[in-house]
């Protein structure tokens, strides 16, 4: 399940408009997803979004784990402030029983367990085969039109004109954290860093500084990476380290850390993916974010990081939350008597 936090200025002209926009929002064209996007009824704007696999039986009806998911993903949009959602179902396939099993888990989920809270109100559920041009969708109410080019919908201009990526797939976002090679363990990292560093967190900081600042994160050695493994493995660097989400660099950290999640194995390819997934969530990529948390929790199931981050944004933590704790690291690394890079003074989250 991804979350995302959409742009404000999002606002809603009629539904084609609305699903044309999801790729945008997301950051990927979905496919077989269920994709729930918070509405506020005063502005008419989109909020927060999230998306979760649409996960069919053999014989059509919605799998269990996927109906889960889907309640998980409205109960987290309701910690976050909805009140109002929109509901979009992207899949090719028969959904003759899909579409009611739908409706009704969503109506359920939307309904409050607490006397005090209303129920949240789940506006229009909008079905298609595929998020392409021309593509005819049909809502709940029996309204349906053909789908505008999402490459042409306003958001997507924004998207390119901030120079952010639109994937075509969210396998291009998995692409980015998956496996390579033989992969390097703990130990040899552990090792490196005593033997290169003696273990000193000054030193070992300074490497993965040195290592974004230097831009050069596709060519470094299996040595330099088990030297920066075992840096991401002491507390007080991984802590610094995610302080570079909030720089000048944060494009190159997040870089690095990717390619390092790549070529690790175990706890230390953990502590590379939970800096991916925090420095994404703090730039506002929900996709990415939940990609990098799953390959963490994949790599080291009882990395203390990645279930910390996990909690706090099932509980609907807000990037200006996970702000204030990077802030935390720029004090660690001036502690330890290490410059990071210059502050992003364009950064949305800035004080």
């Amino acid at each position: 399940m991804t979350k995302h936090h959409a742009d404000p200025a999002m606002k809603i002209d009629s539904l084609g408009d609305l699903v044309a926009a999801v790729p945008a929002l997301l950051g990927f064209y979905p496919t077989r997803s269920v994709v729930l996007l918070a509405h506020d009824e005063v502005t008419g704007r989109i909020g927060a979004t999230a998306r979760t696999d649409l996960e069919v039986t053999a014989s059509g009806g919605l799998r269990k784990d996927c109906r889960t998911h889907i309640a998980e993903a409205v109960g987290l949009l309701r910690r976050q402030g909805a009140d109002r959602l929109f509901c979009v179902a992207v899949d090719d396939r028969p959904r003759e029983r899909v579409t009611p099993a739908l409706l009704r888990l969503l109506e359920d989920a939307a309904r409050s367990r607490d006397a005090v809270d209303p129920d949240l109100e789940i506006i229009d559920l909008v079905l298609l085969d595929r998020m392409e041009a021309g593509e005819r969708w049909v809502c709940r109410h029996g309204e349906s039109g053909a789908l505008p080019d999402p490459a042409s919908s306003p958001l997507m201009v924004v998207a390119v004109v901030e120079g952010r990526t639109i994937h075509r797939s969210r396998t291009e976002l998995t692409d980015q954290l998956a496996e390579e090679g033989p992969g390097i363990g703990a130990d040899r990292c552990r090792d490196a860093a005593d033997y290169e560093a003696d273990g000193d967190p000054c030193e070992l900081l300074a490497a993965v500084v040195g290592a974004v600042t230097a831009q050069r994160s596709a060519d470094l050695s299996d040595a330099d990476v088990a030297l920066l493994g075992g840096a991401l493995l002491e507390v007080k660097v991984r802590d610094a380290a995610m302080a570079l989400a909030l720089t000048v660099m944060a494009d190159e950290a997040r870089l690095l850390f990717a390619e390092l999640a790549r070529r690790l194995r175990g706890t230390p390819r953990a502590a590379a993916a939970t800096l991916v997934a925090a420095g994404s969530y703090l730039r506002g990529d929900g996709p990415l974010t939940g990609i990098a948390l799953d390959a963490a929790l994949t790599a080291d199931g009882r990395y203390r990081g990645a279930h910390l981050l996990a909690h706090a944004l099932a509980a609907g933590m807000h990037p200006r939350e996970l702000c204030i704790t990077a802030e935390i690291g720029v004090d660690v690394a001036r502690r330890l008597g290490v410059d990071l890079p210059p502050r992003d003074l364009g950064f949305p989250l800035a004080g």
